[in-house]
This record gives structure tokens, C-alpha cells and sequence, in this order.
């Protein structure tokens, strides 16, 4: 009995597609990596933002109902603590063309003290009726 050759099947990668396979596979996670440090990074400064905002908004609420008294002219100084972070703030108080009526500008600073170059995180300003 005679024997038929067997066909061997030769199949895979060679080292050249290896190789192109793994460079598409380095590409693609670079772009995933670097999307997703924008992502955290954008996510980061939406929360100081917003942390920003409450806090320039709790100034702002405590100098409406009196608690906070800003003194005429000059800048007041503050940090208050808020979600185990330091915010540093400053407000003043400003004349209006009507007597009765003051605007109040809060602006709010991150954890390091502010500086007279940096811009605040979030800058607020009110109306309120001056009490005399």
C-alpha cells in the first residue's frame, strides 16, 4: 500500500506581523491613556470650580444676612475650610450709584495662598441692601 504525501498546514504569524500587530495595539493604548488623563484632568477642575462656587457663595450668603461684615474700602482676607481643603478668598465692598445699595465681590483661590497675579478659581459678585 502506497502512502499519500500529507500536506502539512502551515498556518501563523510571522515576526514582521507580530511586530506591526503590537505597534497598532501601543498606538491605540497611548490614545486611550491620553483620552482618559484629559477626562480626569477636566473632571478635576469641574470639582474645584464647583467647590469654588460654594464657597464664594456661602461668603456672599453670610455677608448678606449680616454675619460677615466687610469693612468699607478695603479687602477682607479669609480661608475657609471645606471639604477637607483650604480655600482662600478675599471680598470687598464696593459704593453703587444708589446709597442703599453695595456691591460685594468674592473671589476664590485654591489651596495655595493667593497671589497677586493668579486668577482666581471663581470670581462672584452681589447686590445687597445696605443697612445704614
Amino acid at each position: 500500500m502506497a502512502r499519500l504525501p500529507v500536506k502539512r498546514c502551515t498556518s501563523g504569524l510571522t515576526l514582521i506581523e507580530v511586530l506591526i500587530a503590537l505597534a497598532i495595539v501601543g498606538i491605540a493604548m497611548t490614545a486611550i491613556i491620553k483620552a482618559a488623563s484629559q477626562s480626569i484632568r477636566g473632571t478635576t477642575y469641574l470639582q474645584d470650580k464647583t467647590i469654588a462656587m460654594w464657597v464664594g457663595s456661602q461668603v456672599l450668603n453670610e455677608a448678606r444676612v449680616g454675619i460677615l461684615v466687610l469693612p468699607k474700602g478695603e479687602t477682607l482676607k479669609q480661608t475657609t475650610r471645606m471639604l477637607n481643603r483650604d480655600w482662600h478668598w478675599q471680598a470687598q465692598q464696593e459704593e453703587t450709584a444708589d446709597e442703599r445699595i453695595k456691591k460685594i465681590q468674592v473671589d476664590v483661590y485654591g489651596e495655595e495662598e493667593e497671589d497677586q497675579n493668579e486668577t482666581p478659581i471663581v470670581s462672584l459678585e452681589s447686590y445687597i441692601n445696605a443697612k445704614e
